[in-house]
């Protein structure tokens, strides 16, 4: 209250408010709650509420809803029908060659908002217990500590409470082992996975996961089937076809059966519906080698004989017996986890800003790891078409460049094609996630930033519904014919816009300078969408132009600059150690 951080205040009063208190000291917090009280509504207007990363987002989903975007930046229609943390622009569509992946279903450009979804599961890197919240990853200002370790701080009560009921209660009791024992933070993501479900849904998870396996052999043998007998048409091949047939449709009848018994139970009993989207994300289980497969199986036992100890078994096995049904099949959760993340996990960092300015010496800090199901669909580009970060513990994808309907909507894994060369980039992606890039940079072999200029872009042929793709010719007026459409054109028009681009991106970066974000990002949108209408890259000032509005939209995220007397005792500490 002496720091006038009533928000603050109060929030301490009712954490006190939880202790059995004398007389006197319960008369006491009553006054205070109450002049804290009268204090915020009296000057309601003029405080900043603490939970901004709360009132962000809400701002943002109520954008999707509303149809707009968030600050004013369009957003192509309202929340997907069947993934909500999805705008209806876009849909997830899955094919042999590239799985599971994301589709423009109309028209996108730069600066929409495509989603907004917040983690399954995520741990912080232990470095940052200390400073940020252990269930939302906010910065703390007044935290709040679990009521049995000293391991973990909290931003409130809210936060708090959710934890402590669901995984926390779990890991509070092991977290010294867990951290000491140098599991990587992905393995403590695929623990949480576990603990902040109760046993009951961890086994209806897996219950589904087993539906779907025998679905997926059922289709593989049903194809096979039909395979046989098309090459067989021999009697005896007929009648074997027709048991095989018939013993399927008994097994079908059977599983029909026993469907609408589990509807009766679950009808009964019912924990709620369970989102089966990630845990069904790739593994590649298949692909994997012997040594891997039990590197995974040794951790997932390990993390099977914590969950032993700490309670999370009604009566669990002793440690010189075979573990119980229910316990194998939490392990093997354990090791789907342990496999899928590798593939589909997210770091999420918040953005360090410099002390002198915004932009010039700000970076990322990787707080931690999460997984984002909706997100973790999307493909790899090494020339991504969206930008992400992340307000308060939800991931924020917008796009950076304008989309076509059908256009893939990738984003990226790491290796950019301005900082890496296509032989690093491709022993990179080959290396953690299995697959070798086929995006246009790639394909094409685009030159990296030090040997990228503006003159390898190429202008779009003028006519409509023609792809031809010209080389930047110097004669403005000069006709030419379209290998594509066969006509006569003139790009002059083209080159003009494109120089009017080159301008603008110099206007938006001049104001990204002065740190007037909005209308960096309003400058800078509108550049790009008109770049792309006329022109096709690699063009050096454009991707220079998307890489400051990616920086810019990060602005809209987490962010901290270190206060003036924090910095100072940094300096002043680094001075110290340096003497020494």
């Amino acid at each position: 209250m002496a720091l006038k951080e009533y928000h603050f205040a109060l929030e301490d009063l009712h954490l006190a408010a939880e202790y059995d208190l004398p007389d006197k000291s319960s008369e006491e917090l009553r006054r205070r709650r109450e002049e804290c009280e009268r204090i915020l509504r009296d000057n309601e207007s003029s405080l900043v509420p603490i939970d901004l990363a709360a009132k962000n987002i809400n701002r943002l989903v109520q954008s999707i809803s509303d149809q707009k975007g968030g600050d004013g930046v369009p957003l192509n229609g309202a929340v997907n029908s069947e993934l909500r943390w999805l705008s209806d622009a876009l849909e997830i569509r899955e094919t042999a060659a590239a799985g599971k992946h994301a589709v423009a279903t109309v028209e996108i450009h730069p600066g929409d908002i495509l989603v907004i979804e917040p983690p399954l599961a995520g741990c912080l890197l232990p470095e940052f217990y200390g400073t940020h919240c252990q269930h939302c990853y906010a910065r703390l200002k007044a935290p709040v500590g679990c009521p049995n370790c000293s391991s973990v701080a909290f931003c409130g009560r809210k936060c708090r409470d959710v934890a402590i009921t669901t995984y926390h209660k779990y890991e509070c009791k092991i977290l010294g082992l867990l951290v000491g024992s140098g599991m990587s933070v992905l393995s403590m993501v695929a623990f949480r996975m576990v603990t902040q479900e109760s046993l009951r849904k961890c086994l209806k998870i897996y219950k589904e996961l087993k539906k779907n396996d025998e679905k997926t052999a059922t289709s593989s043998s049903t194809t096979a089937l039909n395979d046989d007998a098309k090459s067989v048409n021999s009697r005896s091949a007929k009648r074997r076809i027709r048991r095989k047939k018939l013993k399927e449709s008994i097994r079908s009848q059977e599983a029909i059966n026993t469907k609408k018994q589990e509807n009766t139970e679950s009808h009964e009993n019912d924990d709620g519906v369970i989102d089966m989207a990630p845990y069904n994300l790739v593994t590649h289980a298949d692909k994997r080698s012997s040594k891997d497969f039990l590197e995974r199986s040794l951790m997932a036992a390990f993390l099977l004989k914590c969950l032993q100890r700490i309670g999370f078994f009604a009566c669990p096995t002793p440690d010189d017996e075979v573990p119980g049904t229910e316990e194998i099949i939490v392990a093997a959760l354990l090791l789907r986890n342990l496999q899928l993340l590798q593939f589909n996990a997210h770091e999420f960092f918040e953005t360090r800003l410099n002390e002198k300015h915004r932009f010039r010496g700000s970076r990322p800090v990787y707080l931690g790891v999460a997984i984002y199901p909706t997100v973790a669909r999307f493909n790899h580009d090494c020339y991504p078409a969206v930008t992400r970060y992340f307000d308060g513990r939800h991931i924020v994808i917008r796009a950076i460049r304008s989309l076509r309907l059908g256009d893939v909507i990738a984003e990226n894994y790491g290796p950019i094609f301005t900082k890496r060369t296509l032989a690093e980039r491709q022993r990179t992606l080959a290396g953690r996630y299995w697959f070798r890039c086929t995006c246009k940079a790639c394909e094409e072999n685009w030159p990296c930033f030090e040997n990228l200029t503006n003159d390898s872009v190429r202008l779009r042929c003028p006519t409509a519904g023609c792809n031809g793709l010209h080389s930047c010719v110097q004669q403005r007026s000069k006709l030419i014919k379209c290998a594509s459409c066969q006509k006569k054109i003139c790009l002059e028009d083209q080159l003009a816009c494109l120089r009017e681009c080159e301008e603008l991106y110099e206007r938006g970066l001049a104001s990204m300078e002065d740190e007037r974000v909005d209308e960096a990002i309003e400058t800078l949108c509108y550049a790009l969408k008109r770049f792309h209408q006329v022109a096709c890259p690699p063009h050096r000032s454009t991707h220079l132009a998307e890489i400051a509005l990616s920086s810019c939209l990060a602005d809209c995220g987490n962010t901290w600059r270190p206060a003036l007397k924090e910095r100072t005792a940094d300096a002043r500490t680094d001075s110290i150690v340096m003497r020494k």
